[in-house]
């Protein structure tokens, strides 16, 4: 069995079974307190309670609850809370932000490219002439592709180019690999 993290994870999977552990509230002890996470973006709020284990706090979200999960950037809150309202007492203890991931069991469709990959790719296939409604839907620096002439076209599709490089670069050196870009050196 894999061990339960001590710290809230920084992404999350819709659909998963989501697990972390608190043992560093010691003010606040599970016996006495109760830890509530409060999630929130534009599109959803949610909220997780988390158990008593001894004197600390454990946390595990079901997957069919997190299935419900909209992806997103989270900004969340951590409280230590005990009574009840209206005389609730109640402490932030952390906070932080979160992405929630789209599930992949759930899914029939998926598009994992990034921002930079999706405008990258309406320009390019603008410039070949076979963009979609959708792809001519972007909009660089206010204008819509669909109304760029061939020389902005050129220009955001070199600056997309490069940012999407340095993606795949990032990419690469996360899962341990070479970037593939030469590093010279002169030895005298």
């Amino acid at each position: 069995m894999a061990d339960i993290p001590t710290t809230e994870p920084l992404q999350i999977r819709a659909g998963e079974t989501l697990q972390w552990r608190r043992e560093d509230l010691t003010d606040y002890p599970a016996s006495v307190w109760t830890l509530k996470y409060y999630l929130k973006n534009a599109a959803q709020h949610i909220e997780i309670t988390a158990s008593a284990d001894g004197n600390n706090h454990s946390v595990t979200v079901s997957a069919a609850s997190s299935g419900a999960y909209v992806k997103g950037i989270y900004s969340w809150v951590a409280y230590a809370e005990k009574g009840t309202s209206p005389n609730i007492e109640r402490h932030e203890v952390d906070a932080g932000t979160m992405e929630i991931l789209p599930s992949f069991a759930n899914s029939t469709a998926y598009d994992n490219r990034s921002h930079v990959k999706k405008v990258l790719d309406a320009i390019e296939a603008a410039v070949e002439g076979r963009a979609t409604r959708t792809d001519l839907s972007y909009t660089i620096n206010g204008r819509s592709i669909q109304h760029m002439n061939p020389a902005e076209l050129i220009k955001w599709h070199s600056h997309y180019k490069q940012l999407y490089q340095q993606e795949l670069s990032a990419e690469r050196i996360a899962n341990g690999l070479a970037t593939g870009r030469k590093i010279l050196t002169r030895f005298k």
